[in-house]
């Protein structure tokens, strides 16, 4: 091989990676909300996470990236170890059809893909019609980019040298295992490798018989990249990179001895070896899906073992802010959403349990609830970090609006925390230190008060949780009507002052001050029913 046939291969190369990741970004983008919905039935049962993951990695273009993202929600308890299981085994699947794909004899058609995908980018002004033709164009690039390199690679099939290699190759399986495996880490995924493959045999430079090995060698390489990124991942994010691992090294383990066999099975499911390639590899991940999936309880077992739980206490942060997933809007909103649920659920237990520092004066209480508004402050900060991360590029236009939407209510949830741990309990000190009592009337009002805005705060929370307008509505009626109250409870204040009531005089501005924060916190949560409404009314403007 000459060094212009070299160059040609390595330009080849790169065409086909840059192919590969214009298609995934544009997939994804076309694929919007329904990649989180699917991702978020993934906890129905075994066989829907198998189907799910499949499909799922079909649109991300690959199952190392589906893998790592697992990691994560693993680690943040987004779901159990046996469910993400199930779905690493389909992800597997998934990367079979991108194969499926690049075995195609469309080379002739790739600079028409690339034309027709680079007008529907270009020359259209729907965003999901021009992520579409982003797709496309890729697809047409990935193509161009394997007849580059099966070109440059036409001299190897007259070379001795090579000769020798593929033979060594095919009699000595172990040396082929270990090239596949280097070869997917370094390009991050087995595709690339296993188009590299295809881009070989299609030149005529490469045996089934070779081929297999590389193939094994390739989907153990995807395990490197998953058990890296769990590094700094708590145990179960670990757990799910190793039980990937588990599940590729048992499936070549068993295929191994029998390689022989593996290599005539490929051979005969089609007449030509770039097709014999791309079908050897989904022959392996649907074996092994299909012989570990009822297995996958047991199997979650062992690996927990394995990577038991650590002691100690875990330092407080996000859960679900996912950084992998900063690549596709449809997912980094969906962790960034759970994120915000669990800021502001925080939240809620804080505005519930703050009465009781009227009531008991405890210091332990509420240092606790000092320690609750670092942690809002700590989930706000991240999320906004995170959200910010996402590029306004790779994002709809109702993407955007959501992007502010979370960012906005983000900070109308940290101020309800701000106001509870500044002020309300600044309250609860100064009635403690002065030793004051509130009148028993007064204390039922401002009791009963509370109980209100805690449950409308219930009710906000499962409007925004379920994106449900009509509860959402009802929250903003409440809280209309809170308003009301609170000047009717101000005004028996005010009554029980003109009758000479020692309490009522003698705790009037707490019980005022105390009032008017409840009325705030409720002002500050109640927008996240009002955010539920806009986006139902912003739909409805746009579907007209």
């Amino acid at each position: 091989m000459s060094f212009l046939d070299l160059t040609v291969l390595l330009g080849g190369l790169a065409i086909f990676l840059h192919g590969l990741g214009l298609a995934r970004e544009g997939l994804q983008v076309v694929a919007g909300e329904r990649l989180r919905t699917l991702l978020f039935a993934l906890t129905r049962n075994r066989v829907v996470g198998l189907v799910s993951g499949a499909v799922v990695t079909t649109i991300v273009q690959s199952s190392t990236a589906v893998t790592v993202m697992l990691v994560g929600f693993a680690a943040s308890s987004l779901m159990t170890l046996p469910q993400a299981m199930a779905v690493v085994l389909g992800a597997d699947i998934g990367t079979t059809v991108t194969v499926q794909l690049i075995a195609f004899r469309l080379t002739p058609y790739a600079l028409l893909l690339v034309a027709l995908g680079f007008a529907l980018r270009f020359f259209t002004r729907k965003r999901r019609v021009r992520y579409a033709g982003e797709a496309v164009m890729g697809i047409g690039l990935l193509f161009f980019g394997l007849k580059l390199m099966s070109d440059a690679t036409l001299p190897l099939r007259g070379s001795p040298l090579f000769a020798t290699v593929l033979a060594h190759l095919a009699t000595t399986p172990f040396a082929g295992l270990a090239a596949g495996a280097a070869a997917t880490l370094l390009m991050q995924g087995s595709a690339p490798t296993i188009g590299l493959l295809i881009a070989l045999a299609t030149s005529g430079s490469m045996s089934m018989a070779a081929a297999a090995p590389l193939v094994l060698g390739a989907n153990i390489g995807t395990t490197l990249t998953p058990i890296v990124a769990a590094a700094g991942q708590a145990p179960a994010g670990k757990r799910v990179a190793f039980a990937h691992a588990l599940f590729k090294l048992l499936g070549v383990a068993g295929f191994l001895p029998f390689i022989g066999a593996f290599t005539r099975l490929a051979e005969r499911t089609a007449p030509d070896v770039p097709r014999q390639i791309a079908n050897a590899h989904s022959i392996f991940n649907l074996c092994t899906a299909l012989v570990f999936l009822p297995f996958v309880g047991v199997g979650a077992r062992l690996v927990s073992r394995l990577y038991p739980d650590g002691g100690g206490r875990e330092r407080f942060g996000p859960r679900y802010l996912d950084p992998r997933a900063i690549e596709s809007p449809a997912l980094a909103f969906g962790n960034a959403q759970r994120e915000f649920l669990r800021m502001a659920d925080i939240v809620a237990d804080m505005v519930k349990d703050c009465l009781r520092c009227f009531e008991e004066g405890g210091v332990d209480l509420a240092a606790e609830i000092e320690a609750r508004d670092d942690q809002v402050d700590i989930l706000n900060r991240e999320i906004r970090f995170y959200l910010a991360r996402l590029g306004q590029e790779a994002m709809t236009r109702e993407q955007a609006d959501r992007q502010m939407e979370l960012i906005s209510l983000a900070s109308d949830v940290e101020n309800a925390g701000d106001l509870v741990n500044r002020n309300i309990l600044a309250l609860a000190r100064k009635k403690a230190a002065h030793g004051l009592a509130f009148s028993r009337e007064g204390w039922a009002d401002i009791r009963e008060f509370h109980g209100k805005v805690s449950e409308n705060l219930d009710l906000a929370l499962v409007a925004f949780s379920s994106a449900d307008e009509e509860i959402a509505r009802k929250v903003l009626r409440h809280r209309q009507k809170l308003m009301d109250i609170e000047a009717e409870l101000k005004e028996k204040h005010i009554a029980r002052l003109n009758q000479g009531l020692r309490e009522s005089l003698e705790t009037s501005s707490v019980h005022l001050d105390l009032l008017a924060y409840l009325r705030t916190v409720n002002l500050h949560m109640g927008n996240l029913a009002e955010a539920v409404v806009r986006r139902r009314e912003r739909d409805q403007d746009r579907r007209e």
